[in-house]
């Protein structure tokens, strides 16, 4: 019989085939090898069961990378250049490869994407993931921004704002690529957003820093 954890993994995968609605709780309990007693012992409910797989596979999509990026920012706000706090500090987190090093499963990104669309229509929680996910790396975005125009490495000429939704609206054009081709490369993508960005609003100071041979903002 497996374990509750072994039930866990094995009701996410089906969730990724197939989605959360269409996976019938006896479909679970057959897949799993129990019987309806057993599956309840363990979950009070499908309910629980889902909320269960919503806690260990879902929210750690959206919690790993604000918790890095937090870390990350009270590790090197003194003395990083912007420029690395930029990549360290926003882009990094955001690869779905770490998502998969913390769940310790690989797995087919337009599946997990589909996932949770459907999970922010049926479950209130996972809208809210949604929500807060978005708001606060923008908050932190914008957080690493103004420290560079105050340590004037970033010009105070831009629309700090505007230039912050474009950002997170490319973030998004990159989610949708890879729903369409899971085998093009986010950090390759990030790093090139990374380092036009920085090339259109660092100051002329850095902009010749980086014509003099440094290529890469995150180098």
């Amino acid at each position: 019989m497996k374990t509750e954890n072994e039930i866990l993994e094995m009701a996410f995968a089906m969730f990724l085939e197939k989605g959360f609605s269409e996976i019938s709780t006896n479909e679970l309990i057959r897949a799993a090898g129990l019987t309806k007693g057993g599956f309840y012992y363990s979950f009070k409910s499908r309910e629980d069961l889902d909320q269960r797989v919503i806690e260990r596979y879902i929210h750690p999509f959206f919690s790993q990378p604000l918790e890095e990026m937090e870390k990350m920012w009270e590790a090197s706000k003194k003395d990083a250049p912007t420029g690395k706090l930029l990549w360290y500090g926003f882009f990094q987190p955001q690869r779905f490869s770490n998502y998969q090093e913390k769940i310790g499963k690989k797995i087919a990104f337009r599946n997990f994407y589909f996932l949770i669309y459907e999970g922010m229509k049926k479950f209130p929680e996972v809208a809210e993931y949604y929500k807060d996910f978005n708001a606060r790396k923008g908050q932190i975005l914008k957080r690493i921004l103004e420290r560079g125009q105050i340590r004037g490495e970033i010009t105070k000429n831009i629309d700090l704002e505007n230039y912050i939704t474009m950002i997170l609206a490319m973030q998004d054009g990159i989610l949708a690529l890879k729903v369409l081709d899971d085998d093009i490369d986010d950090e390759e993508k990030y790093e090139k957003i990374q380092y036009q960005m920085w090339k259109d609003i660092s100051t002329e100071e850095i902009k010749n820093y980086m014509d003099g041979g440094v290529t890469s903002a995150v180098s």
